[in-house]
């Protein structure tokens, strides 16, 4: 599952590199469709086809890491509950729980789970 994204002028994409598994998943990086490298291993090669500082391109992977933490926190989720994290509020599960389980199983921070999961208060006990 290819996840597209807008960086400034750019068009981007992420997509996973590896199989799901309980550790951190590196995710290839496209950049106006072409491969420009991997989130975890390796980074960005030739990033000077891409970017016109160092500092563009390291502000450029800050947000890319971001968004594959996130992407990786939506595909884990829906593995281990078989429905899209933005029907999370359906499982009549508080989110504290969720977030323990996502955390105990599949290593995904709380900060990320937070981030993906609908904005629903009486969920949070």
């Amino acid at each position: 599952m290819t996840k597209q994204l807008q960086y400034k002028n750019m068009t981007c994409s992420l997509s996973p590199a590896e199989k799901l598994a309980n550790h951190d998943m590196s995710f290839g990086i496209y950049i106006n469709g072409e491969f420009a490298g991997r989130t975890i291993y390796g980074g960005i090669q030739d990033w000077e086809r891409f970017f016109s500082s160092e500092e563009e391109k390291d502000a450029f992977m800050h947000f890319a890491d971001i968004e594959a933490h996130k992407e990786e926190a939506r595909l884990k989720f829906a593995y281990e509950f078989n429905r899209p994290v933005e029907e999370a509020d359906k499982l009549n599960i508080p989110y504290n729980t969720i977030i323990d389980i996502m955390d105990c199983r599949w290593a995904i921070p709380s900060e990320i789970m937070l981030a993906v999961l609908p904005a629903s208060s009486e969920y949070l006990q």
